[in-house]
Protein backbone atom coordinates (compact mmCIF):
# COMPACT_ATOMS: atom_id res chain seq x y z
CA UNK A 1 0.00 0.00 0.00
CA UNK A 2 3.07 2.52 0.62
CA UNK A 3 4.06 2.20 -3.37
CA UNK A 4 0.75 1.69 -4.21
CA UNK A 5 0.07 5.24 -3.73
CA UNK A 6 2.59 7.02 -4.89
CA UNK A 7 2.69 5.02 -7.93
CA UNK A 8 -1.04 6.05 -8.56
CA UNK A 9 0.14 9.31 -8.46
CA UNK A 10 2.59 9.19 -11.02
CA UNK A 11 0.20 7.10 -13.35
CA UNK A 12 -2.65 9.95 -12.29
CA UNK A 13 0.34 13.15 -13.08
CA UNK A 14 1.32 11.13 -16.44
CA UNK A 15 -2.22 10.56 -18.09
CA UNK A 16 -2.78 14.95 -17.82
CA UNK A 17 0.22 15.30 -20.26
CA UNK A 18 -1.26 12.18 -22.38
CA UNK A 19 -4.98 12.00 -22.35
CA UNK A 20 -5.71 15.59 -21.49
CA UNK A 21 -6.16 17.81 -24.17
CA UNK A 22 -6.67 21.73 -24.28
CA UNK A 23 -8.30 23.81 -27.61
CA UNK A 24 -6.76 27.44 -28.24
CA UNK A 25 -4.28 29.13 -29.88
CA UNK A 26 -3.74 31.97 -27.58
CA UNK A 27 -0.05 32.66 -26.77
CA UNK A 28 -0.59 32.43 -22.87
CA UNK A 29 -2.56 28.86 -23.20
CA UNK A 30 0.29 27.71 -25.29
CA UNK A 31 2.90 28.97 -22.49
CA UNK A 32 0.35 27.24 -19.88
CA UNK A 33 0.42 23.73 -21.55
CA UNK A 34 4.21 24.10 -22.13
CA UNK A 35 5.02 25.07 -18.19
CA UNK A 36 2.31 22.14 -17.09
CA UNK A 37 5.28 19.89 -17.82
CA UNK A 38 7.53 21.37 -15.09
CA UNK A 39 4.93 20.91 -11.62
CA UNK A 40 4.16 17.38 -13.17
CA UNK A 41 8.06 16.04 -13.75
CA UNK A 42 8.79 17.61 -10.39
CA UNK A 43 6.26 15.56 -8.87
CA UNK A 44 7.50 12.54 -10.73
CA UNK A 45 11.07 12.88 -10.60
CA UNK A 46 10.10 13.56 -6.07
CA UNK A 47 7.91 10.08 -5.62
CA UNK A 48 10.27 8.01 -8.01
CA UNK A 49 13.00 8.99 -5.29
CA UNK A 50 10.63 8.33 -2.17
CA UNK A 51 9.62 5.47 -3.58
CA UNK A 52 13.45 3.87 -4.34
CA UNK A 53 14.15 5.16 -0.96
CA UNK A 54 11.74 2.41 0.35
CA UNK A 55 13.05 -0.17 -1.73
CA UNK A 56 17.15 0.50 -1.20
CA UNK A 57 16.63 1.04 2.50
CA UNK A 58 20.24 2.97 3.27
CA UNK A 59 21.39 2.95 -0.42
CA UNK A 60 23.33 6.33 -1.07
CA UNK A 61 21.09 9.22 -1.91
CA UNK A 62 23.07 10.19 -4.95
CA UNK A 63 22.58 7.27 -7.46
CA UNK A 64 19.01 7.32 -5.99
CA UNK A 65 18.56 10.58 -6.98
CA UNK A 66 20.31 10.14 -10.61
CA UNK A 67 18.48 7.12 -11.00
CA UNK A 68 14.85 9.28 -9.90
CA UNK A 69 15.61 11.71 -12.61
CA UNK A 70 16.50 9.08 -15.01
CA UNK A 71 13.01 7.30 -14.49
CA UNK A 72 11.58 10.70 -14.67
CA UNK A 73 13.22 11.37 -17.80
CA UNK A 74 12.70 7.81 -19.24
CA UNK A 75 8.84 8.32 -18.35
CA UNK A 76 8.68 11.61 -20.24
CA UNK A 77 10.18 9.99 -23.40
CA UNK A 78 7.57 7.11 -23.53
CA UNK A 79 4.70 9.77 -23.01
CA UNK A 80 6.08 12.00 -25.95
CA UNK A 81 6.37 8.35 -28.61
CA UNK A 82 2.48 7.57 -27.58
CA UNK A 83 1.63 11.12 -28.31
CA UNK A 84 3.56 11.13 -31.55
CA UNK A 85 1.33 8.09 -32.16
CA UNK A 86 -1.85 9.83 -31.72
CA UNK A 87 -0.62 12.47 -34.17
CA UNK A 88 0.53 14.87 -31.61
CA UNK A 89 4.42 15.11 -32.45
CA UNK A 90 6.96 14.89 -30.17
CA UNK A 91 8.72 17.77 -29.04
CA UNK A 92 12.36 18.94 -28.05
CA UNK A 93 11.18 21.31 -26.11
CA UNK A 94 9.14 19.48 -23.54
CA UNK A 95 11.48 17.03 -22.99
CA UNK A 96 13.32 19.68 -21.67
CA UNK A 97 10.71 21.06 -19.88
CA UNK A 98 10.15 17.55 -18.37
CA UNK A 99 13.92 17.49 -17.14
CA UNK A 100 13.98 21.02 -15.75
CA UNK A 101 11.05 19.92 -13.09
CA UNK A 102 12.80 16.43 -12.56
CA UNK A 103 15.65 18.55 -11.43
CA UNK A 104 14.07 21.27 -9.71
CA UNK A 105 11.91 18.25 -7.77
CA UNK A 106 15.02 16.33 -7.04
CA UNK A 107 16.53 19.33 -5.83
CA UNK A 108 14.03 20.31 -3.43
CA UNK A 109 13.35 16.55 -2.20
CA UNK A 110 16.96 16.42 -1.00
CA UNK A 111 17.11 19.74 0.35
CA UNK A 112 14.15 18.53 2.30
CA UNK A 113 15.60 15.35 3.37
CA UNK A 114 19.10 16.34 4.01
CA UNK A 115 17.53 18.90 6.24
CA UNK A 116 16.25 16.25 8.38
CA UNK A 117 19.86 14.30 8.67
CA UNK A 118 22.36 14.04 11.08
CA UNK A 119 24.88 13.66 8.37
CA UNK A 120 23.34 16.08 5.55
CA UNK A 121 24.78 16.12 2.09
CA UNK A 122 27.88 16.45 1.37
CA UNK A 123 28.54 20.59 0.37
CA UNK A 124 29.33 19.31 -3.02
CA UNK A 125 26.87 17.05 -3.37
CA UNK A 126 24.54 19.74 -1.89
CA UNK A 127 25.72 22.65 -4.75
CA UNK A 128 24.83 20.30 -7.65
CA UNK A 129 21.53 19.78 -6.22
CA UNK A 130 20.84 23.66 -5.81
CA UNK A 131 22.86 24.34 -9.18
CA UNK A 132 20.97 22.00 -11.43
CA UNK A 133 17.11 22.96 -9.47
CA UNK A 134 18.46 26.71 -10.06
CA UNK A 135 19.16 25.77 -14.20
CA UNK A 136 15.52 23.97 -14.08
CA UNK A 137 13.97 27.18 -12.42
CA UNK A 138 15.65 29.39 -15.18
CA UNK A 139 14.58 27.45 -17.92
CA UNK A 140 10.86 26.85 -16.91
CA UNK A 141 10.43 30.55 -16.13
CA UNK A 142 11.92 32.14 -19.61
CA UNK A 143 8.80 31.85 -21.61
CA UNK A 144 6.21 32.59 -18.91
CA UNK A 145 8.24 35.84 -18.08
CA UNK A 146 8.48 36.26 -21.88
CA UNK A 147 5.11 36.03 -22.76
CA UNK A 148 4.07 38.48 -20.04
CA UNK A 149 6.35 40.67 -21.49
CA UNK A 150 5.25 40.68 -24.86
CA UNK A 151 1.31 40.96 -23.48
CA UNK A 152 2.87 44.15 -21.25
CA UNK A 153 4.10 45.45 -24.59
CA UNK A 154 1.24 45.09 -26.41
CA UNK A 155 -0.89 46.70 -23.61
CA UNK A 156 1.39 49.26 -23.51
CA UNK A 157 0.98 50.17 -27.23
CA UNK A 158 -2.86 50.19 -28.00
CA UNK A 159 -3.90 51.57 -30.08
CA UNK A 160 -0.86 50.22 -32.46
CA UNK A 161 -1.77 46.63 -33.36
CA UNK A 162 1.61 46.04 -34.44
CA UNK A 163 4.82 48.11 -34.94
CA UNK A 164 8.38 46.22 -35.72
CA UNK A 165 11.38 47.72 -33.85
CA UNK A 166 12.91 44.61 -33.29
CA UNK A 167 11.97 40.67 -33.16
CA UNK A 168 10.70 40.45 -29.89
CA UNK A 169 7.90 42.58 -31.75
CA UNK A 170 7.30 39.07 -34.11
CA UNK A 171 5.87 37.37 -30.91
CA UNK A 172 2.05 37.91 -31.89
CA UNK A 173 3.06 37.82 -35.29
CA UNK A 174 3.92 35.02 -38.15
CA UNK A 175 5.10 35.83 -41.71
CA UNK A 176 5.31 33.93 -45.08
CA UNK A 177 7.43 33.98 -47.73
CA UNK A 178 10.81 33.31 -48.71
CA UNK A 179 12.46 35.05 -45.37
CA UNK A 180 11.21 37.89 -42.87
CA UNK A 181 13.21 39.55 -40.47
CA UNK A 182 13.33 43.36 -38.82
CA UNK A 183 15.67 45.62 -40.30
CA UNK A 184 16.18 49.38 -40.37
CA UNK A 185 13.97 50.80 -43.72
CA UNK A 186 16.01 51.64 -46.36
CA UNK A 187 17.07 55.47 -45.84
CA UNK A 188 15.13 56.28 -48.84
CA UNK A 189 12.07 55.29 -47.26
CA UNK A 190 12.26 56.23 -43.49
CA UNK A 191 10.93 58.66 -42.03
CA UNK A 192 13.06 59.22 -38.75
CA UNK A 193 16.96 57.68 -37.95
CA UNK A 194 16.89 54.36 -37.13
CA UNK A 195 13.35 53.36 -38.06
CA UNK A 196 12.78 49.70 -38.67
CA UNK A 197 10.34 47.65 -40.11
CA UNK A 198 9.37 44.26 -41.04
CA UNK A 199 10.60 43.17 -44.37
CA UNK A 200 9.42 40.48 -45.92
CA UNK A 201 11.49 38.79 -48.93
CA UNK A 202 8.95 37.09 -51.73
CA UNK A 203 8.53 35.52 -55.58
CA UNK A 204 5.92 34.12 -57.39
CA UNK A 205 5.82 30.89 -55.27
CA UNK A 206 5.81 32.11 -51.88
CA UNK A 207 3.76 35.23 -51.73
CA UNK A 208 4.43 37.67 -48.49
CA UNK A 209 2.11 37.48 -45.35
CA UNK A 210 2.17 38.69 -41.85
CA UNK A 211 -0.59 37.56 -39.51
CA UNK A 212 -1.18 39.06 -36.34
CA UNK A 213 -2.50 36.38 -34.63
CA UNK A 214 -3.35 37.59 -31.33
CA UNK A 215 -4.43 41.55 -31.48
CA UNK A 216 -6.21 43.79 -28.78
CA UNK A 217 -9.56 42.95 -29.39
CA UNK A 218 -11.71 45.59 -28.46
CA UNK A 219 -11.72 47.73 -31.57
CA UNK A 220 -15.21 49.51 -30.56
CA UNK A 221 -14.39 53.72 -30.23
CA UNK A 222 -12.24 53.82 -33.06
CA UNK A 223 -12.69 54.93 -36.65
CA UNK A 224 -9.89 53.15 -39.21
CA UNK A 225 -7.39 51.15 -39.13
CA UNK A 226 -4.14 52.13 -40.64
CA UNK A 227 -1.39 50.43 -42.25
CA UNK A 228 2.02 52.11 -43.27
CA UNK A 229 3.77 49.49 -45.98
CA UNK A 230 6.26 50.00 -48.31
CA UNK A 231 6.83 48.33 -51.83
CA UNK A 232 10.60 48.25 -52.68
CA UNK A 233 10.11 46.28 -55.94
CA UNK A 234 9.75 47.66 -59.27
CA UNK A 235 5.79 47.25 -60.01
CA UNK A 236 2.93 47.45 -58.32
CA UNK A 237 2.31 44.58 -55.48
CA UNK A 238 -1.80 43.65 -54.46
CA UNK A 239 -2.10 43.13 -51.23
CA UNK A 240 -5.50 41.85 -49.11
CA UNK A 241 -6.58 42.82 -45.58
CA UNK A 242 -8.19 40.03 -44.43
CA UNK A 243 -9.66 40.82 -40.61
CA UNK A 244 -12.13 38.81 -38.50
CA UNK A 245 -13.84 38.46 -35.37
CA UNK A 246 -14.10 35.82 -32.90
CA UNK A 247 -17.50 34.28 -34.24
CA UNK A 248 -15.78 33.95 -37.60
CA UNK A 249 -17.11 30.74 -39.03
CA UNK A 250 -13.83 30.56 -41.61
CA UNK A 251 -15.90 31.24 -44.75
CA UNK A 252 -14.71 33.39 -47.24
CA UNK A 253 -18.00 35.84 -46.66
CA UNK A 254 -17.57 36.21 -42.83
CA UNK A 255 -14.73 38.43 -42.80
CA UNK A 256 -13.01 41.40 -44.15
CA UNK A 257 -11.51 40.64 -47.23
CA UNK A 258 -10.11 44.21 -48.76
CA UNK A 259 -7.93 44.60 -51.66
CA UNK A 260 -5.00 47.03 -51.33
CA UNK A 261 -2.51 48.24 -54.12
CA UNK A 262 0.75 49.49 -53.37
CA UNK A 263 2.48 51.25 -56.20
CA UNK A 264 6.02 50.65 -57.16
CA UNK A 265 8.87 51.70 -54.98
CA UNK A 266 6.43 53.42 -52.60
CA UNK A 267 5.90 54.07 -49.13
CA UNK A 268 2.37 54.26 -48.61
CA UNK A 269 -0.41 54.28 -45.50
CA UNK A 270 -3.52 53.00 -45.97
CA UNK A 271 -6.71 53.46 -44.14
CA UNK A 272 -9.78 51.45 -43.88
CA UNK A 273 -12.39 52.70 -42.51
CA UNK A 274 -13.82 50.51 -39.11
CA UNK A 275 -17.68 50.98 -40.58
CA UNK A 276 -16.45 48.84 -43.75
CA UNK A 277 -15.20 46.25 -41.26
CA UNK A 278 -18.31 45.90 -39.17
CA UNK A 279 -19.96 45.41 -42.62
CA UNK A 280 -18.44 42.88 -44.12
CA UNK A 281 -19.12 39.31 -43.82
CA UNK A 282 -22.42 38.69 -45.46
CA UNK A 283 -25.06 38.13 -43.22
CA UNK A 284 -24.13 39.52 -40.52
CA UNK A 285 -22.26 42.44 -38.50
CA UNK A 286 -18.46 41.79 -37.27
CA UNK A 287 -18.37 42.57 -33.63
CA UNK A 288 -15.79 45.33 -33.28
CA UNK A 289 -15.43 44.53 -29.59
CA UNK A 290 -14.36 40.85 -30.38
CA UNK A 291 -11.22 41.08 -32.95
CA UNK A 292 -9.51 38.00 -32.74
CA UNK A 293 -7.02 37.89 -36.41
CA UNK A 294 -5.33 40.43 -38.97
CA UNK A 295 -3.58 39.15 -41.64
CA UNK A 296 -2.30 41.38 -44.69
CA UNK A 297 -1.09 38.73 -47.66
CA UNK A 298 -0.11 38.67 -51.12
CA UNK A 299 -2.83 38.33 -54.14
CA UNK A 300 -2.32 37.90 -57.85
CA UNK A 301 0.57 37.21 -59.80
CA UNK A 302 3.54 38.68 -57.66
CA UNK A 303 7.27 39.49 -59.02
CA UNK A 304 9.60 38.64 -56.74
CA UNK A 305 10.70 41.68 -54.39
CA UNK A 306 10.50 43.08 -50.43
CA UNK A 307 7.46 44.42 -48.54
CA UNK A 308 7.84 46.45 -45.23
CA UNK A 309 5.16 46.58 -42.73
CA UNK A 310 5.94 49.39 -40.30
CA UNK A 311 2.94 50.00 -38.53
CA UNK A 312 -0.46 48.64 -38.22
CA UNK A 313 -2.73 50.95 -35.67
CA UNK A 314 -6.45 52.07 -34.94
CA UNK A 315 -7.46 55.72 -35.40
Amino acid sequence: MQRAVPLAVIAALLSLQLFVQVYGNSAWLRVALDGSHVPIFAGVAMLLAALLKRKQGSAPDGPRYLLAFALALGLGAVIEYVQSLTGRPASAFDMASNAAGAAIGIGLLALHEGAGRRRPLTRPARWVLVCAAIVGLVFATWRPLEAARAYLDRAQRFPVIAAFDGPRDLYFATTQGLAADVVPLPARWAGAPHEHALRIRYDAHRPPAVQITEPRPDWAGFRAIALDVTNAADVELHLVLRILDAGHDWSHEDRLNQALTVPARTRSTIRIPLETVRLAPKDRPMDLSRIANVMIFGHGPIAPGELYVSRVWLE
